[in-house]
């Protein structure tokens, strides 16, 4: 079997679960969405998928300003970026849920350069679709 069938495989998958998923364990499955997403392109060497001239941030659905980016310098804020900081935010367990009346709303991503994002779970999702479908197309 060819390698990349299996890459590509779990990101279709990914996509399915994402757009029907409709349990009591969203929020969950999106962290293990994302974690899965960011890592596998970089780990299996498709990263190509992750070149910052390929990759921008309309193809997230993600406005840049609204991203604290920290240390990071203004040449190096691109879409690629902000999710290297998602990973290293994931990995790393820098994230805080952010409830209103015991429901999770949004998510808060850090890392150790400064980088932060709240995410309302609804962008999340979209961003993480978004995100699958572009690795679906490009891997």
């Amino acid at each position: 079997m060819d390698g990349n069938c299996i890459e590509k495989e779990f990101v279709t998958r990914t996509l399915h679960i994402l757009k029907h998923y409709d349990g009591p364990y969203g929020v969950t499955l999106l962290v293990n969405c994302l974690l899965g997403l960011i890592v596998l392109p970089k780990e299996k060497d498709f990263g190509h998928i992750m070149e910052e001239e390929k990759l921008r941030f309309s193809d997230l659905g993600i406005n840049a300003e609204a991203i604290n980016w920290g240390e990071i310098k203004e040449e190096e804020q691109n879409a690629t970026r902000f999710l290297r900081c998602l990973r290293n935010s994931v990995a790393h367990l820098k994230i805080e849920s952010l409830s209103k009346e015991g429901e999770i709303e949004a998510l808060r991503f850090s890392d150790q350069c400064g980088f932060e994002a709240v995410l309302k779970i609804e962008q999340l999702k979209k961003m993480l679709e978004r995100f699958a479908a572009y690795l679906e197309k490009e891997g």
